[in-house]
């Protein structure tokens, strides 16, 4: 088209240079050139690879021989993503040459294959290696060795030569150097430093996959040496000039096993039905100085990471469990956001203050749900704050919805386990009242004190989410389309377009499906300190503030806040911080990942190794996914796995991507995205953490 060649003209003028929609159309006027066609234009250009498109930039031309840089995310089949300004790239496995999961690498792109598919590209020089070291079980082969890594995502075996494994066994978890990468046929090579254990350990299998996360376990000398010298109560002296609120009747709810309290709350209704809440949220700044040992250690974390089996606190126990947590019948310095809420849970007026709080109960979710249901507990203040609660939770629940906000239905698995940490049961948990009362609870703080910050203009770490990508949705549209959902229902990429559909699905059986497709059509919530609204919640503002003992913004946003009400913003720790703001968003967003990555192949080994139990035994499944090798399928427990299409032998089945099916040439029978079948459990390996199956007859 011709439009097209004089796009590619003007911005082949400065190849440099980003140009927004409305600079090209200015350029092109006067040729009988409509805007619409500009962006239509633009749009083959950019799926072409012709031209570049950066978000907030605009477009610019691109080199044929031009290549990015970015970081290689590897999967386990041996392919991979990288991400660039503007979309994540496929890596086929045959042109990942030799780079392994983190590496930082140049890639040279090739031309897109269709609208809604990621952009191919090779990767033509590895920059950066992420990994010096590699953790992984240890085999004897012959007169050498080999080593398999914990993190699957670095899909190469490193051969060890016998001199360079010493006492190392078959079995034995290692942590070798790297001494040589893959090149063409050869495969790496490794050097082993040290024997971290055994492979049949109590807990290995988790601290295996804590340690392929790079994640630090323990904390530094200097860090544990700060927090011994903490002090265990609070003194005279510290209540000064705080708000004291100890004959405040305040308690905590949290779960059964919980030991850091980080929030509570108190509740009163006056004559008008006026509520005045106050949210009280332990004061982790007082205790942790900027740049002192247990500020590093809190940083470098930047979020605790809760396992199946253990916790891996952000700050040492001595804080986190001790006068950082707002223990009941003990004095404890808190942040307190006290508001004051209309019977419409509008909010009239709030202040923000340091205070010293003394919580009068510990409750937990399941003594309140059991109150709220049949009324067990005997405390009259307790039931009159928990009625109240309740009340007013409702009345914010139905206020966020209208506005737009997403309630997503998921299924997040409990895992019981023994002593030794094999799973005896796999639990669903639930969204409970008690759960919901908190969580509106929290997320109403959370606005209120985004718009405080907000108000006084003044830096500040935002929890954003952005708008789904076009791309996303329009995949996403498609496969619900194919399970009979409307096919306009994404039109309007508005939260109420896709909590419409939530609400379509809720009494379907494939209801779980469809919340699961709809969030993975979204983008991640992440930190900035630029404001974005946040889509899932429809609030023009948000922030973390309430968990400042487990996550590391928390504690920043606690020292903004201060820096603002003490008029110290303009010091140069304060000047400091601000400057850093945008790297400590990124850092804590990506640790944030991290965590989530570990928590999740944590929770996933211990699913396989309960499920090895149960080898033979036929359990009702959804169809979760189809491809050309099968079915990807979820039991009620949450567990997932595939049936291999060759496993299907009624009949030969053909994969049709276009409706998401698996289709018998003979029978017609077909098997298709969201359908429940009856399957068995025939293999199960727990270090890959899959799970066969086929179908029950």
């Amino acid at each position: 088209m011709q439009i097209t060649k004089n796009i590619l003209n003007q911005l082949k003028k400065e190849q440099k240079r980003h140009f927004s929609v409305d600079e090209i159309f200015s350029k092109l006027s006067g040729r009988g050139i409509s805007r619409k066609s500009v962006v239509k234009a633009l749009a083959v250009l950019e799926d072409d690879g012709r031209i570049i498109h950066k978000k907030g930039a605009g477009f610019r031309f691109r080199s044929p021989d031009e290549a990015f840089m970015g970081i290689f995310k590897a999967n386990r089949k041996g392919h991979g993503f990288v991400s660039l300004p503007g979309e994540d790239v496929f890596i086929p496995a045959s042109r990942v040459h030799g780079a392994c999961h983190g590496d930082t690498v140049r890639v040279r792109l090739r031309r897109k294959q269709g609208h809604g598919v990621s952009r191919e590209a090779q990767i033509v020089e590895i920059l950066i290696r992420a990994n010096q070291t590699i953790i992984g079980r240890f085999e004897r082969r012959g007169n050498s060795g080999i080593v398999i890594p914990v993190n699957d995502r670095i899909f190469y075996e490193f051969v060890i030569l016998s001199r360079d494994y010493d006492a190392a066994d078959t079995g034995d978890i290692v942590e070798i150097e790297v001494v040589s990468w893959p090149l063409d046929d050869q495969m790496p090579k490794g050097r082993v430093m040290r024997v971290i254990g055994r492979d049949t350990e109590p807990g290995m299998d988790i601290t295996m996959i804590v340690m392929a996360h790079s994640w630090p376990q323990d904390f530094t000398e200097e860090a544990l040496a700060a927090s011994k010298t903490a002090a265990s109560s609070v003194s005279d002296a510290e209540v000064k000039g705080r708000l004291d609120l100890r004959n405040e009747f305040t308690v905590t709810i949290d779960g059964l096993d919980a030991k850091d309290f980080d929030d509570a709350i108190s509740l009163t209704v006056d004559d008008r039905g006026y509520y005045r809440l106050g949210v009280h949220i332990a004061d982790v700044s007082y205790y942790v100085s900027p740049d002192s040992p247990l500020d590093n250690d809190a940083r470098i974390r930047a979020t605790s990471m809760y396992l199946p089996d253990r916790v891996i606190p952000m700050l040492p126990p001595k804080l986190s469990n001790g006068i950082c947590s707002l223990k009941p019948g003990v004095d404890r310095l808190a942040v307190s956001v006290i508001m004051e809420l209309d019977r419409d849970g509008g909010l009239v007026n709030f202040k923000i203050t340091p205070s010293v709080i003394q919580s009068d109960s510990r409750l937990t979710y399941e003594e309140v749900d059991r109150h709220l249901a049949k009324g067990l507990l005997k405390d009259v203040q307790v039931d009159s704050l928990l009625r109240s609660l309740q009340a007013l939770c409702r009345v914010l629940e139905k206020k966020r919805l209208a506005r737009g906000s997403l309630n997503f239905e998921t299924i997040e698995p409990k895992l019981v386990l023994d002593k030794d940490g094999r799973p005896l049961e796999i639990l669903i948990r639930e969204r409970t009242t008690a759960t919901q009362m908190i969580e509106e609870t929290m997320i109403l703080t959370n606005e209120t004190v985004a718009e405080f910050m907000l108000r006084r203009n003044a830096p500040m770490i935002f929890r954003v989410h952005d708008r789904p990508d076009p791309d996303a949705v329009f995949s996403i549209t498609k496969l619900i389309s194919e399970l009979g959902y409307p096919k306009h229902a994404l039109q309007k990429a508005h939260p109420r377009a896709f909590q419409a559909l939530i609400d379509f699905a809720h009494s379907r059986p494939e209801r779980l499906l469809i919340n699961s497709l709809l969030l993975r059509a979204m983008n991640r919530a992440k930190y900035s300190p630029a404001l974005i609204p946040h889509f899932g919640l429809a609030a023009p503002h948000y922030t973390h503030f309430t968990s400042p003992i487990r996550r590391y913004p928390d504690l920043l946003v606690h020292r903004l806040i201060k820096a603002v009400q003490s008029k110290t913003l303009g010091s140069p720790p304060l000047v400091a911080l601000a400057k850093r703001l945008e790297d400590l968003c990124e850092h804590c967003s990506f640790q944030e990942r991290v965590a989530e990555s570990a928590s999740r192949e944590a929770v996933a080994v211990k699913v396989a190794e309960y499920m090895q139990d149960h080898i033979g035994n036929v359990s009702a499944a959804v169809i979760s996914g189809v491809t050309q090798y099968g079915l990807f399928v979820q039991l009620e427990n949450s567990a997932e796995g595939l049936v291999h299409i060759r496993t299907i032998a009624d009949d030969y089945y053909k994969f049709e991507p276009e409706h998401y099916s698996l289709k018998g040439k003979r029978t017609g029978q077909v098997y298709r995205l969201g359908q429940t079948v009856n399957v068995k459990l025939v293999k199960v390996s727990v270090p890959q953490r899959q799970l066969d199956f086929v179908i029950a007859q």
